[in-house]
């Protein structure tokens, strides 16, 4: 197989990991992607739209989603009044660790079938992909 393929066959396994573990907690992926991509302090939302790749709109409809769930909580920047501040609510609070507690269990029955240099190989190649692809972005 070329990298390429390899590379889009991990992606979509990735993606069916995440997709599990959303529709055990009955929230699609990309609502899974923002919770656990919400600081606990909070985070502007055109921050996370950012860090999620995002458009503010499509951003906005899956917030509107966590918020009828009462998940996050959303509240105006004082200083700038068209921003918003997100925030997990408690009982976000309380998903995220879930949600963090189900890929690192699902993680862990998978890395037990590596030994300690591959899974050492396995992070140092991570590290690396996740510079270069910031790199590549800016």
């Amino acid at each position: 197989m070329e990298l390429t393929e390899l590379t889009l066959n991990f992606h979509t396994n990735y993606l069916n990991l995440m997709r599990q573990i959303s529709s055990k907690h009955q929230i699609s992926i990309s609502q899974l992607l923002c919770v656990i991509s919400i600081p606990y302090k909070g985070i502007q939302q055109i921050e996370l739209a950012k860090i999620l790749s995002l458009d503010v709109s499509t951003l906005s409809r899956n917030l509107d989603k966590l918020i009828a769930k009462e998940l996050i909580v959303k509240k105006k920047v004082q200083l700038d009044k068209r921003a918003y501040q997100i925030s997990l609510s408690s009982e976000g609070k309380k998903l995220y660790e879930e949600i963090m507690l189900n890929i690192n269990t699902l993680y862990q029955s998978i890395y037990l079938k590596l030994d300690d240099m591959e899974i050492e190989q396995f992070k140092e190649i991570l590290i690396k992909l996740n510079w270069l692809f910031i790199s590549h972005e800016n």
